[in-house]
């Protein structure tokens, strides 16, 4: 289908003002962009308690920011990573979404910060994210969470960091997580990607494919991460007794394919997956609420979905 108007009205906006391609950006005036997405998200919703804690990383403490929309009964520990390609982004950015995520969820949601590239490279971001996760997951308790109930969740990169500690969780034997919420994830290599959404969706709907590969050269070391199923999960040989899955892609969206393809490569490996594809919008809608009619309807569609796998 076309693309809908609201969005089409917002790239509009954005060609406007003359917003370049991240790819023509700096690292810090792409990081100011990031900070202007808040702009399009509405107003916060207010949560019942919500607390700024550090936790332990494998390079000093990183701040989780924890929205519980019920504080005294124990909920669902829901971990979430920020989008923004690795280099951009961060809990102050995802603070709106993360809000209306809690409440519609009935969730507690534990926002964390990881340290960003180029200035840390993988697999640092992705160490972070495990590390919190663990220390979240043994202390559920104190955040007013149920460990039993672990779900990891991203957007974008955060998706892919979410993808990524599911299969360290896996292979080093916990902690134990129950579902990971993926909202167009990154699961493959930008550089040399094949899929038909890197070429058909190249350019003209903000992410483009020059940006894609923009964030991976900042994010990996060398070549042979490519291949590492912890940069790229798609590329892991083997996705069995990994935790039940959503799966968000957009239909304008470079990694609308790569994104559809791991739903597949799971459902394969005998995971329950539910996979539902967004038409007529573009890649970043759930950072949009405020402006996009699909950024408000994807967030009730993850909360029903979380809700009925919680009860």
């Amino acid at each position: 289908m076309p693309l809908k108007p609201d969005v089409q009205g917002l790239l509009e906006q954005f060609e406007a003002q003359g917003l370049p391609p991240f790819d023509q950006m700096s690292v810090s005036q792409a990081r100011d962009v990031a900070g202007a997405f808040r702009d399009l998200q509405g107003e916060p919703e207010p949560v019942a308690e919500i607390r700024d804690i550090l936790v332990p990383g494998p390079a000093g403490n990183l701040p989780v920011r924890v929205y519980d929309p019920s504080p005294g009964t124990p909920l669902p520990l829901l971990v979430y990573y920020h989008g923004g390609g690795w280099v951009i982004g961060n809990i102050e950015v995802v603070d709106k979404p993360a809000r209306a995520l809690a409440n519609a969820s009935q969730c507690v949601v534990a926002a964390t910060q990881y340290r960003l590239s180029p200035e840390t490279k993988f697999p640092g971001p992705v160490e972070d994210c495990y590390a919190a996760t663990k220390w979240l997951a043994e202390h559920a308790g104190e955040v007013g969470g149920d460990a039993s109930r672990l779900v990891v969740a991203g957007d974008s990169a955060g998706g892919n960091l979410a993808a990524a500690v599911t299969l360290m969780a896996r292979d080093r034997g916990g902690p134990q997580i129950a579902y990971q919420l993926l909202i167009y994830p990154v699961t493959s290599p930008a550089r040399g990607n094949e899929f038909a959404s890197y070429r058909d969706n190249a350019d003209g709907y903000l992410l483009t494919r020059g940006g894609m590969e923009w964030f991976w050269d900042h994010y990996v070391s060398s070549p042979q991460d490519d291949d590492n199923p912890y940069a790229a999960p798609l590329k892991a040989s083997d996705l069995s007794g990994l935790p039940p899955a959503m799966v968000i892609t957009a239909e304008f969206d470079p990694l609308r394919d790569e994104g559809a393809a791991y739903a597949d490569r799971l459902q394969q490996a005998g995971v329950k997956v539910k996979s539902t594809r967004y038409d007529g919008v573009i890649h970043g809608f759930f950072w949009m609420g405020g402006v996009l009619e699909d950024g408000r309807a994807v967030l009730a569609e993850m909360g029903e979905e979380l809700r009925k796998q919680f009860g």
